[in-house]
């Protein structure tokens, strides 16, 4: 019973330990800088990110047409415990393979600052403030999806069809 007991104490410790060895991905936080740059944000709800982040399956055709070097750019976290041109090795998603995704960079801060990654936290409001910086977005014109475009704002209907749908 004893040893039991140090098994369940002991196995959530390492647990924790092993998902230490995320780290932030530079190239992602490149990527998502310079798509903000362009224009290619969606600005949603704050917790619009379970409707918008990509399923299993886009995650699937998008790997297929473009690599994972590719897949790697939309994660902001590398998982180092997990072997290259694996799915498992790329954590806390921002975007949908077009658009970053602001209610995406805010559940990546809410759980980087969950589980401790600060370097991921930080990069997250980093991103999140250029975003904001790029149009001084008010709480009521932040209801609906929108775009972020150069010139003004689209909304998410507009987007899908600029960018050939999803």
């Amino acid at each position: 019973m004893v040893f039991a007991a140090g098994i369940l104490i002991f196995c959530p410790a390492f647990s924790f330990a092993q998902s230490r060895t995320i780290r932030l991905n530079e190239t992602a936080f490149a990527y998502a800088k310079e798509l903000i740059a362009q224009g290619r944000v969606v600005i949603d709800k704050k917790n619009a990110w379970r409707d918008h982040h990509p399923m299993a399956e886009d995650e699937n055709e998008f790997i297929r047409a473009h690599g994972f070097a590719q897949y790697s750019k939309w994660h902001l976290g590398i998982d180092e415990t997990h072997a290259e041109r694996t799915k498992a090795r790329y954590k806390f998603p921002f975007g949908d393979f077009k658009n970053v995704h602001r209610c995406g960079l805010l559940a990546v801060k809410s759980r980087a600052h969950q589980f401790g990654y600060a370097d991921i936290e930080k990069a997250a409001t980093q991103l999140i403030e250029i975003i904001n910086s790029k149009r001084k977005i008010s709480p009521a014109r932040n209801t609906d999806c929108q775009s972020v475009r150069p010139a003004e704002l689209h909304s998410a209907e507009e987007t899908n069809q600029l960018s050939g749908g999803l």
